[in-house]
């Protein structure tokens, strides 16, 4: 029972998180249950995918419904290459999960994790004395998604603070429009991700009782998130997301630590 509270408590706070300014949540998931759970990598980056896609599904259903507007060639091709890196960013996740004790690879993924949200809040803290730009060429922009898709899927996280942060760099979104399609993204990254795990010989452990919580908790933080994105203005949405991520940044830190001691 312990194990299920846990898990309802970190994926409702992560998809509400996630959803509202499109963290994804599985950047705040996975780091929180390598915290509070003995789980093997593989369970934990498997809960962490069905709750960030449970809340993509459910997030861009609402936003669709309250009439947002996606600029469809944009997400289309950024979401093409984001499906292919996350199939290639499977395949190398189960290469080093088959290949190092999953020891190491939670110090693998949590130090690259600590670098890139440190890299994210260094250009979010400094984004308004920097160049944005306006991308617009088709095969740039799913050369850039299958990088997000990639690096997203190999750590676990759902690649919510990367899509925001490559949103606002690459076409000057605000953090409004940035934070809906970080989530757009996500829905064809992850689906592609729960696919893959399903085919033969990518089989993972996992309990029942904590998955359909895991479903349930993302379904409300998904619908809770969405209404907070679309109450707030971007001034207040960018504090939010600036916060969690040097949150999640010492979370991260501690986890590295604790991995290596």
């Amino acid at each position: 029972m312990s194990q299920i509270i846990i898990h309802v408590f970190v994926v409702l706070v992560a998809t509400i998180a996630g959803s509202s300014v499109g963290l994804g949540g599985g950047v705040v998931i996975k780091p929180l249950l390598d915290m509070f759970t003995t789980s093997p990598t593989a369970t934990i980056n498997f809960y962490s995918s069905v709750a960030v896609f449970t809340m993509a599904v459910v997030s861009v259903s609402k936003q669709i419904k309250q009439h947002f507007r996606f600029d469809k060639a944009k997400l289309f091709s950024v979401a093409a290459g984001a499906v292919i890196g996350g199939v290639v960013g499977q395949d190398l996740l189960q290469i080093v999960i088959k290949s190092f004790p999953s020891h190491t690879v939670r110090i693998v993924q949590s130090v690259l994790l600590f670098i890139t949200l440190l890299l994210v809040l260094l250009y979010s803290l400094n984004r308004s004395h920097l160049k944005s730009f306006h991308v617009s060429n088709v095969w740039l922009i799913i050369i850039l998604g299958f990088l997000l898709g990639t690096l997203s899927v190999f750590l676990g996280i759902g690649g919510g603070p990367i899509n925001v942060a490559a949103m606002l760099l690459l076409f000057s979104f605000n953090m409004k429009e940035a934070a809906v399609y970080s989530v757009g993204i996500i829905f064809f990254s992850q689906i592609t991700k729960l696919i893959m795990v399903c085919l033969p010989g990518h089989h993972v452990a996992f309990a029942w009782p904590i998955m359909i919580s895991v479903i349930l908790s993302a379904v409300v933080g998904g619908y809770v998130g969405t209404i907070i994105n679309r109450k707030l203005d971007s001034s207040h949405l960018s504090v939010i997301y600036n916060a969690l991520i040097a949150t999640l940044l010492v979370v991260t830190l501690i986890n590295v630590v604790r991995f290596v001691l």
